[in-house]
């Protein structure tokens, strides 16, 4: 799938005050005014709306409650909300649908997702990397890129400094400049993201192994070879048979008559053995039962997992389905079989309702999302619950031998007194329960040796995932080095095309040969030279010629993921002469209208081509000082679509 983003609409407001309200287009969108009119803030609130960690607000953004933006992308068609804050990491509402329709929804419609990735469920930028068509990629193990740090690349603003590619970060690192320019050129491509995300889910799986075993081998660390199960099995089957021995020699000594102190007692001990025989018998029926639900609730789980995973493939199919076949026109109702009576082209013909571009398949976005969401979970939840069974396991193990020792001992008791062998009963009772007490340290020990070769098994198990797994991402990563020589060559000649097109009497590189970069070292250079511009001016024509050929080589090749969209608002800043900046805007048109790909440029002017005002390419009116561009000019209505 190619990846594609589309902003519509934006809907700037303050309560019910309507601030900005626009609809953009395909193509080139201009939005123009005067210096300190509001077309920075205009920049922001897009690059806030789709995803960017804004903090610093300009003065006019004080005014606004919140942003929506409706976008259009392969998956459909969604409307972002993000209400402004001065908090890092802000959250974001998605309603899947138009924005009109989301301005009439419920709040049980929209969808609230958080900035970070949480352990359960996603996060806002995976939803719009999967909407757009981005693969989900790490920057250096440790974090996944997100909308913010695309939009980096993606959002040409006034104050990072013009030698810079990326808008500055507090958080920046090589690595992750890195990792969002590969990821937009299409270097690394969806097999070794997947495989990235693989490796260091299954790093941080083996690293949570290593540090239960470590934890478990401190405990068993003073007990030596005796926590080897071999040994500990040895253990118990030589002190069982010498607790057999005992009970066999109590049950065949001499037969002399009762005496009353003996009767109470023998009482006392059938009381004690009782009590204990109950105690240790319901134990084992607590947990049998609750094992047995356990594994009614895994084999329903397990059941249920099928379910979802038939579900995605058949929602799939359907929807693919529905993309060949189009939509289906009914002569005669599904459910009564009546007449369908005639209704407008662009509506259903069942229920009527408008059709709206993109609206069915957000909404398939939505429910493949739900399902993706609840496959997601239930495996998680039944991980834990086959942890729970293990250890419920475990506890009956325990259980069920102090059930036999209480057993036993009832048995014992019930052979009735004998005064003749009273004192050989007592020290033979005394050290059957001294072998018990051993028996039971035994079994613990047992389970701790098991848990201990089963984490050591999984431990070098998952070791050898993470060396396999290293070793295809390196191994892709060096069969990815001839398309990173095509897209990189494609970048440097797209921005030679650009920078040969500018005027020459303005112009002040001189001969260029190539245009070279480091995304991870954040520069851009002219014949290898990072100063080749002598002026202000001209490294600002350098940077964003740059930019727009990133956006330009991927209209070209497929292959790139950069989702054909590019935010610019500094196309005449540092003293830049207006004709500098006129063939800039023209070049941008120019290049816009002989692509064959869909694809959006919005950048904003104060000296916008004589040709180009007023035209079909401006996005509202012209902004002033006086009549800024957030300004009350309505209250919402959600009935105008």
């Amino acid at each position: 799938m190619r990846s594609q983003l589309i902003v519509d609409r934006m809907l700037v407001y303050q309560a019910s005050n309507v601030l900005y309200d626009e609809r953009f287009h395909h193509g080139v969108n201009i939005i123009h005014g005067s210096n300190g009119s509001g077309k920075s803030t205009l920049a922001d609130f897009l690059f806030f709306g789709l995803g960017g960690d804004l903090r610093e607000w300009k003065p006019y953004a004080s005014r606004a409650e919140a942003v929506m933006v409706q976008l259009t992308t392969p998956q459909g068609v969604l409307t972002t909300r993000r209400f402004v804050s001065t908090d890092a990491t802000r959250p974001m509402d998605i309603f899947f649908g138009p924005l009109h329709q989301a301005l009439g929804a419920g709040a049980d419609l929209w969808q609230c997702y958080p900035y970070s990735r949480p352990d359960h469920g996603y996060s806002f930028s995976q939803i719009l990397f999967r909407a757009i068509g981005l693969p989900e990629a790490i920057s250096d193990g440790a974090s996944n890129l997100t909308m913010h740090q695309i939009l980096r690349l993606l959002y040409v603003d006034q104050l990072t400094p013009i030698q810079r590619i990326f808008r500055v970060d507090r958080w920046d690192t090589w690595q992750t400049r890195q990792a969002i320019g590969e990821l937009l050129a299409g270097i690394g491509g969806y097999e070794l993201y997947d495989r990235q995300i693989l490796l260091r889910e299954t790093e941080k799986k083996y690293k949570d192994v290593s540090t239960a075993l470590t934890n478990l081998m401190a405990i068993a660390s003073g007990y030596g070879e005796q926590i080897l199960v071999e040994h500990i099995e040895a253990g118990i089957a030589t002190a069982t048979r010498e607790r057999t021995d005992l009970l066999t020699v109590i049950d065949t000594l001499g037969d002399e008559a009762d005496d009353p102190a003996t009767t109470e007692a023998l009482k006392a001990a059938r009381a004690d053995a009782m009590r204990a025989f109950r105690t240790s018998r319901r134990r084992v029926a607590d947990l049998t039962d609750a094992i047995e639900t356990l594994e009614y609730e895994i084999a329903d789980s397990d059941a249920f997992l099928v379910h979802l995973q038939e579900s995605l493939r058949d929602f799939d199919d359907a929807a693919l389905t529905f993309v060949a076949l189009g939509r289906l026109d009914f002569a005669v109702c599904p459910s009564c079989f009546a007449q369908v009576r005639e209704k407008a082209a662009d509506h259903c013909q069942l229920c009527d309702e408008p059709h709206v571009q993109g609206a069915d398949d957000s909404r398939t976005l939505a429910v493949r999302l739900d399902l993706q969401m609840q496959l997601r979970e239930s495996t998680a939840l039944q991980e834990e619950r086959h942890r729970e069974l293990t250890l419920m396991a475990a506890n009956l193990r325990i259980a069920r031998l102090a059930l036999r020792r209480a057993t036993t001992t009832i048995e014992v008791v019930r052979a009735g007194p004998a005064t003749k062998r009273e004192a050989n009963i007592a020290e033979l009772s005394r050290r059957v329960g001294f072998i018990d007490s051993q028996l039971e340290v035994l079994q613990k020990r047992l389970e701790l040796g098991r848990n201990i070769r089963a984490l050591s098994a999984q431990k070098e198990d998952l070791n050898n995932d993470v060396t396999r797994l290293r070793g295809e991402v390196e191994a892709i990563g060096r069969s990815q080095d001839q398309r990173k020589r095509s897209a990189y060559t494609l970048f440097s000649n797209e921005a030679k095309a650009l920078l040969d097109d500018d005027l020459d009497e303005h112009s002040d590189f001189d001969a260029i040969d190539y245009v070279n970069f480091d995304f991870a070292d954040d520069w851009i250079g002219i014949n290898n030279d990072r100063h080749r511009a002598g002026s202000a001016s001209g490294m600002v024509v350098l940077k964003n010629s740059f930019a727009a050929a990133t956006l330009f080589a991927s209209m070209v090749d497929e292959r790139f993921c950069l989702p054909r969209w590019m935010l610019f608002d500094n196309v005449e800043d540092k003293g830049m002469v207006e004709e500098r900046s006129w063939n800039f805007q023209r070049l941008f048109v120019k290049r816009s209208s002989e692509a064959n790909s869909a694809h959006q440029i919005i950048f904003t002017t104060s000296k916008i081509a004589p040709e180009l005002e007023g035209g079909d390419l401006v996005v509202g009116r012209k902004y002033t000082k006086a009549a800024p561009s957030l300004a009350v000019i309505g209250q919402l209505d959600s009935s105008q679509p």
